[in-house]
């Protein structure tokens, strides 16, 4: 009886935690400055099937700058979601920034976990770039989900921190 009690507790208490994976990992080639600045670039919003999740792309933006400013003391944030590599190179070159962090939403599924039991997922995809060459020195593919033992009110945006910073920690 003693293990049936356990096996149900431990069964349940793994539905009460976000599972975050790193997909894919390229280790950055050589650390950056604390005095590095940084072109954040804005996403283009998340989709799911025919579903697009309007303000995704910046809240992904605004956890990506906020992870970096605990690191450098500038980042500016992009203003046209799903901007090219290039276009990206040039605005960072214009206010003079040092390096470009390109992220990109592969997946972002907001469901309704607490009656339907399948859980929020994202999924993405960052790149960093060293401004004046243009050389990708680092990149990243993190997906995360949600816990589906939930009362409501969870959304992609709460699994944004935690891939973020697993990215972005390791750059310093």
């Amino acid at each position: 009886m003693k293990y049936l009690i356990a096996l149900v507790l431990a069964v349940s208490l793994t539905g009460c935690v976000s599972k975050y994976r790193l997909d894919s990992y390229e280790a950055p080639t050589s650390h950056i400055s604390k005095d590095a600045s940084f072109y954040v670039t804005l996403p283009a919003d998340g989709q799911y099937s025919a579903t697009t999740y309007a303000g995704s792309g910046s809240a992904t933006a605004q956890a990506v700058s906020n992870a970096l400013l605990v690191h450098v003391r500038k980042t500016v944030i992009g203003t046209s979601p799903g901007e090219d590599l290039e276009a990206s190179l040039a605005q960072a070159k214009q206010q003079s920034l040092t390096h470009v962090l390109r992220t990109t939403i592969l997946n972002w599924e907001d469901r309704a976990t607490e009656w339907s039991g399948i859980p929020d997922k994202i999924t993405l995809k960052f790149e960093v770039y060293e401004t004046p060459s243009g050389k990708m020195i680092s990149s990243s593919m993190a997906s995360a989900s949600s816990k589906w033992a939930t009362f409501g009110g969870d959304h992609p945006q709460g699994l944004l921190p935690e891939p973020v910073k697993r990215f972005v920690d390791p750059l310093f």
